[in-house]
């Protein structure tokens, strides 16, 4: 299968920002990837903090489905604990609707105990809600109507309305960071989306899938089909030359790992080593499109993955040089993976 590639929407900004402007470049930035030839667009969901401004996923996606007519549009994730499971399939059921069928429901638990606490939740139900609310969204978009009794839902008799278009619901990824996560995810097989690790860990992540798929006795080749659909995601800048493209995304992806400083994203260390660092190990491929397409050649060829995110606007970069980035990715790195 030929790689695909897709771009990643965080939305993380400084307070100097102006995140009006920032979020409707965003918007923009989304229905420019169709235009270049990018197969999907993927939208985080965080609340309360710079460290992500799309607090509400299903609102930008249904803003990029109005937009476009052929890109698919992902959620990568939608926090399933924080909402409730009936307006989450509701709303998403829309989206697919208004992109005829488009959708890629990304899921996930979430790990920020803030984010719970600002709604009132504590991060350590997280595992047991998001297991009753992924149940009730697929009885949502595969029965007519149903009911649910659980420990933290209970629903009446409902009708669901309106249907899904792809059948028998949009396609589920789920956010695959603990091994726990990726055994869940290989026993039902449900596809990946991963941070970018360095290649030994990405193949050793795909063997625990497989594992823990044929412990579940899900077949060989399913197992397969569903790591190829999987995505893991990549910092990505293209300029016109490798001087220029490190001097625009290097300054807003170290600022963005300062404010990570101490999440162990990337297979990176609690404190914030410079960019060198991280050129080094893999996360970040800023370059000329000549060289931004040999580093992700290496990179499949290394880690066995099919398809990138590419994170295209780390740190609030200024929307301008993130569309060209986006124009130059499309134009010179594209046609040397497929025939587009």
């Amino acid at each position: 299968m030929a790689p695909r590639f897709g771009v990643f929407s965080l939305l993380s900004v400084p307070d100097i920002k102006d995140e009006v402007a920032l979020v409707q470049g965003e918007l923009e930035i989304n229905v420019a990837a169709e235009a270049a030839g990018f197969d999907s667009v993927w939208l985080a969901e965080h609340s309360g903090s710079r460290y992500g401004l799309i607090a509400s996923p299903q609102v930008m996606a249904a803003a990029i489905a109005a937009r476009t007519s052929r890109i698919r549009i992902g959620t990568g994730v939608s926090v399933l604990p924080l909402h409730h499971p009936l307006r989450l399939a509701n709303d998403f059921a829309m989206i697919d609707v208004l992109s005829n069928g488009r959708l890629d429901y990304g899921i996930g638990r979430g790990y920020s105990a803030d984010e719970y606490a600002s709604y009132g939740l504590s991060v350590s139900e997280n595992r047991a809600r998001f297991e009753e609310a992924l149940e009730i969204i697929k009885l949502a978009w595969t029965q007519e109507t149903f009911s649910y009794e659980g420990a933290y839902y209970q629903i009446p008799p409902v009708q669901s309305v309106p249907n899904v278009i792809q059948r028998p619901h949009p396609p589920l990824y789920i956010a695959a960071g603990s091994t726990d996560t990726v055994q869940w995810a290989g026993a039902n097989l449900v596809r990946m989306l991963s941070s970018s690790g360095s290649p030994a860990n990405i193949r050793a992540k795909w063997d625990l899938y497989r594992q823990a798929g044929l412990a579940a006795g899900n077949s060989a080749d399913a197992i397969e089909d569903a790591l190829v659909q999987s995505w893991v995601v990549k910092h990505i800048h293209v300029a016109e030359d490798d001087d220029t493209a490190v001097a625009e995304a290097g300054p807003p992806f170290i600022w963005y790992f300062n404010l990570l400083a101490n999440r162990r994203m990337f297979d990176g260390p609690n404190n914030t080593p410079p960019l060198e660092w991280w050129q080094d190990h893999g996360a970040c491929y800023f370059g000329s499109p000549d060289t931004v397409a040999a580093k992700l050649r290496d990179w499949h060829e290394a880690s066995g993955v099919t398809n990138t995110l590419c994170w295209m606007n780390t740190g609030g970069m200024p929307t301008e040089q993130v569309l060209k980035s986006v124009r130059l990715f499309g134009e010179h790195v594209l046609p040397q993976f497929t025939d587009r």
